[in-house]
């Protein structure tokens, strides 16, 4: 019927977005491993280390190089995608697809706080929703224009960061031992506190990193720009007919994300406490190797897809892309329940390699647990709420 509206169907699903939201968040669930089990948040600030011995050091460079912020910064670029096939679907059957996508969106924002505040104060979802608001006002612009606020967009932290380092700036000889208290007093609530008190806690921790998504959130628009473009002019689509580019686009962003990562590396190893300028070029590393990384595992994995051994290979994790939202929302669950003092309490007693070896773990289990799942339903059990609350009245 003309005009009629439903999800997408299975057979219109692209692989390749599937699997790239599947890796994507492996490559979140390893950076937040570190999160979920110690006062990471506090102890990158004051500059501590992630654990003794040559293990940890290898698994801490391989993250920060491979892994940090640069799967967030792919799922970002997946969501601007994800937007814009939305949009472009519901529109084509002459529906008010603003109304219907304001909705989805709440969903998503009611969703995010929850899990925000009851559950995770590293959630990204409550983010996302505040920034996809602003979406539909560059829906109808052109791609050379998404382009070139995109890159506008990208390019803000990096230029406040380079100015602060220029400048320079001092948080005041007390901040260290304020940081320090608020880490001892982390490491006990989370480990031994009530819930009461793990409440109180998250709602610090809440505080402290909304701090940081101020410089973030200009890079996450920039990235859902980036992503509409890539639909809008077909690189997406059509990837079999930009074969050329897209191995152009990962030659180019290896080039320049590889280096910056390297730099964050460097950098990191300096940082004593979050007056050192080393930590501001730290953070210049990850803003520029981010973004560019994520481009780089995403032309990459389309080259590498062209080839039919290969796109079987990858396919397993397909499953777990098509119930990211799930997957997600269980990553938090899996884990508090391991870290938290309302259950086995092993918080702050995970160095980074053992962290590590949890997250393959756990992400394999979520790989059977979403084939197993999608064997018997169509899809995963949070996407079928959203998608019941986004289509209601249609």
């Amino acid at each position: 019927m003309e005009g009629e509206v439903v999800p997408t169907k299975e057979k219109e699903r692209l692989l390749e977005l599937d699997v790239l939201r599947g890796i994507a968040l492996f490559g979140i669930l390893v950076v937040n491993m570190s999160y979920f089990s110690t006062p990471a948040l506090l102890a990158d600030i004051l500059g501590l280390s992630k654990g003794e011995g040559l293990l940890n050091e290898i698994v801490v460079i391989i993250v920060t190089v491979a892994f940090e912020f640069k799967f967030v910064s792919l799922f970002s670029f997946l969501f601007g995608v994800g937007f814009a096939l939305f949009l472009s679907r519901l529109e084509n059957k002459e529906v008010h697809a603003r109304s219907i996508y304001r909705r989805r969106i709440r969903f998503l924002l009611v969703v995010g706080l929850i899990h925000l505040f009851f559950f995770w104060y590293g959630d990204i979802l409550t983010l996302y929703a505040l920034i996809a608001f602003l979406l539909p006002f560059y829906l109808n612009k052109k791609s050379r224009t998404l382009l070139v606020w995109s890159g506008a967009l990208l390019i803000m932290p990096l230029v406040l960061l380079s100015l602060l380092l220029l400048v320079g700036f001092d948080s005041g000889g007390s901040f260290p031992k304020v940081v320090g208290d608020m880490y001892d007093q982390a490491l006990y609530a989370y480990a031994n506190g009530s819930a009461w008190e793990i409440f109180l806690q998250r709602l610090v921790d809440i505080a402290m990193i909304y701090q940081g998504y101020i410089l973030m959130a200009p890079v996450i628009l920039g990235l859902f720009l980036l992503g509409m473009y890539a639909w809008q002019s077909r690189l997406i689509a059509n990837a079999k007919q930009h074969i050329g580019t897209m191995k152009q686009i990962r030659n180019y962003s290896f080039c320049i994300g590889f280096p910056f990562a390297l730099l964050s590396i460097w950098a990191q190893s300096y940082v004593d406490y979050i007056s050192s300028p080393y930590y501001v070029i730290q953070y210049i590393g990850y803003s520029v190797s981010g973004p560019a990384l994520a481009l780089f595992y995403v032309s990459a994995i389309y080259v590498c897809m062209q080839s039919q051994r290969f796109r079987v290979i990858i396919a397993f994790f397909q499953p777990v892309g098509r119930m990211a939202f799930t997957n997600y929302l269980l990553q938090t669950l899996i884990c508090t329940s391991l870290f938290y003092s309302y259950g086995l309490g092993l918080f702050g007693k995970i160095e980074a390699a053992a962290g590590f070896l949890l997250a393959v773990i756990i992400f394999i289990f979520q790989i059977f647990i979403s084939r197993y799942w999608l064997s018997r339903n169509k899809m995963g059990p949070m996407e079928w709420l959203w998608r019941k609350y986004t289509y209601y009245k249609v």
